[in-house]
C-alpha cells in the first residue's frame, strides 16, 4: 500500500500504560543514564534497501559503544506494536506515523521527547505540529513527503504545454493531454490527495486546533466542486477508472500524463517505469495560493521505556543533520531538518518541488477518533469522483461526522 494512502487506526483503547511504569530518565543504573543499556527498536519495511541503510545506522551507533540497539523491522509492525504497548513490554524507540500520533498521544504511551534533541527549531514547523498533542511535542520526524504534480515531460513537450501554476491552467493542461481512456490528471479519490486542492482554496475540515468543524464554507465548496467539474468533464480520472491501483501506476504505464502524489513515486518510476521521462512541478496555486500536505514518521519513545536516557541518546543520533543525511540522501524521502535541504538537493535537483512544499504544506493529522469523519469524505468523495454525489451533500455529511466527534 502506497504511503499515506488508507492508513490504519492503531487500536489502543486496550492501552493501560502510565508514566510510572518506567524511569524518568534522572535515577541511577541502566534507568537512568545512556551507558551500557541494551535498547530495542520497532520498524516498518518501506524497502530492502531502505532497510538496509536503518540497520547501517544502527550498527554505526552500535559501533560508538554506550549502547546497544536491537532492531526489530516487522512485517506486522502495528501489530506487534499494539501488541507490545498493551503487554507492557514496549520497544525503547518506534517509528509513529503522523497520523496515528493524536491516540499515542491521548493514550498515554510516548515520552515527549521532541524539544529534547538538538537544535529542534530546525525542524519543519508543520512536521513538529504534527507530532504535537494538545500543547506537547512528542517526537522528532525523521524524515517527510509532500504531494507535487508529476507530469510527463514528452506529453507536454508534444503538447507545447508548461506546467500549469494556475487552477486555469491546470484544467487547461488536462484538457489538452485528454484522449479516450487517458485522462490529462489521474488522482486518488481521497481526502490525502484532494486535500492539497482544499489547501489551495484556503479551506480545510476543522479549523486549525481540531476544535469545530469548517466544512460548511465557501472556500470549501469551491475547492471541491473544482475537482469535481474536471472530473465531470473528463479531464481528471481515477486510478481505477484506467485501470490501475494508484497514481504513480497510472501514470507509469502512461494511462495519464499527469498524477499528484508524494516523493515516494521517484522509487516506483525507477524500479517499476525507468523508461519514463518525467519531471515535477510545484502544484498550482489556488485562489489563495499555494497549497500542499505533508506526511511524516516520528522516532517514539516509550513512556514506559526502561531505558528512557539510552533510547533518547540514540534519537539524538539518528536526527543528527549527518546521520540524517546519510540516511536520507539516497532515497526520496527528505530530511525533515530545514538546514539539510540544499545539501540534500545538490545532486537531486529536480526534487526540488517536494522540499519547496515543507514551507507551506498542511498537515493531515486531527484527533483521535477523527478517523472516522475522514472515512465519511472519502465516501464523499469518491461520489463527487464517479458523479454521483453533490458537493453540498457531502459537505453536510462530513460536518455531521465530524462534529459527532468534536462535539
Amino acid at each position: 500500500m502506497i504511503r499515506p494512502s488508507r492508513l490504519l487506526t492503531i487500536l489502543l483503547s486496550t492501552v493501560l500504560l502510565t508514566a510510572a511504569c518506567g524511569d524518568d530518565g534522572s535515577g541511577g543504573g541502566t534507568e537512568g543514564n545512556a551507558t551500557g543499556a541494551k535498547l530495542t527498536m520497532f520498524a516498518f519495511s518501506s524497502s530492502p534497501a531502505e532497510d538496509a541503510v536503518l540497520r547501517k545506522a544502527v550498527d554505526d551507533y552500535n559501533k560508538q559503544g554506550r549502547n546497544t540497539v536491537d532492531l526489530k523491522v516487522l512485517p506486522e509492525y502495528d501489530t506487534a506494536l499494539t501488541t507490545a504497548l498493551s503487554g507492557g513490554e514496549p520497544p525503547d524507540v518506534f517509528y509513529v506515523n503522523d497520523n496515528k500520533l493524536p491516540d499515542f498521544g491521548k493514550n498515554g504511551v510516548l515520552e515527549p521527547i521532541g524539544d529534547k534533541v538538538d537544535n529542534p527549531g530546525d525542524f519543519y514547523d508543520t512536521l513538529k505540529q504534527s507530532f504535537t498533542y494538545k500543547g506537547t511535542y512528542y517526537c522528532a520526524p525523521k524524515d517527510f513527503s509532500t504531494l507535487q504534480l508529476v507530469y510527463n515531460t514528452a506529453d507536454f513537450t508534444a503538447a507545447g504545454l508548461k506546467p500549469p501554476t494556475t487552477w486555469d491552467e491546470l484544467t487547461a493542461a488536462a484538457k489538452a493531454l485528454t484522449k479516450p481512456g487517458h485522462p490529462g490528471l489521474v488522482l486518488a479519490p481521497e481526502f490525502y490527495r484532494w486535500g492539497a486542492f482544499l489547501a489551495q482554496a484556503g479551506a480545510w475540515p476543522t479549523n486549525d486546533d481540531v476544535t469545530k468543524m469548517t466544512m460548511d464554507t465557501a472556500e470549501m465548496r469551491t475547492a471541491l466542486q473544482y475537482v469535481t467539474d474536471n472530473h465531470k468533464a473528463g479531464w481528471f480520472g481515477t486510478p481505477a477508472a484506467v485501470g490501475a491501483g494508484w497514481g504513480g501506476e497510472a501514470f507509469g504505464k502512461a494511462l495519464t500524463s499527469m498524477t499528484i502524489e508524494g516523493n515516494w513515486i521517484v522509487g516506483a518510476m525507477k524500479n517499476d517505469f525507468p523508461n519514463t521521462k518525467y519531471a515535477v512541478a510545484e502544484l498550482p496555486a489556488g485562489p489563495k495560493g499555494k497549497g500542499t500536505m505533508s506526511f511524516s514518521v516520528c522516532y517514539g519513545v516509550a513512556k514506559a521505556a526502561k531505558n528512557k536516557a539510552a533510547a533518547l541518546d540514540f534519537v539524538k543520533f539518528l536526527t543528527s543533520p549527518d546521520e540524517q543525511y546519510a540516511v536520507t540522501k539516497e532515497f526520496p524521502v527528505m530530511p525533515s531538518r530545514k538546514s539539510l535541504a540544499d545539501k540534500w538537493l545538490a545532486d537531486k535537483p529536480e526534487l526540488k518541488a517536494f522540499v519547496a512544499g515543507g514551507d507551506y504544506a498542511k498537515k493531515s493529522v486531527f484527533v483521535p477518533g477523527f478517523s472516522t469523519a475522514i472515512d465519511t469524505f472519502n465516501d464523499g468523495i469518491q461520489g463527487l469522483a464517479k458523479g454521483n454525489k453533490q458537493v453540498g451533500d457531502v459537505i453536510t455529511s462530513t460536518q455531521k461526522a465530524g462534529t459527532d466527534i468534536l462535539g
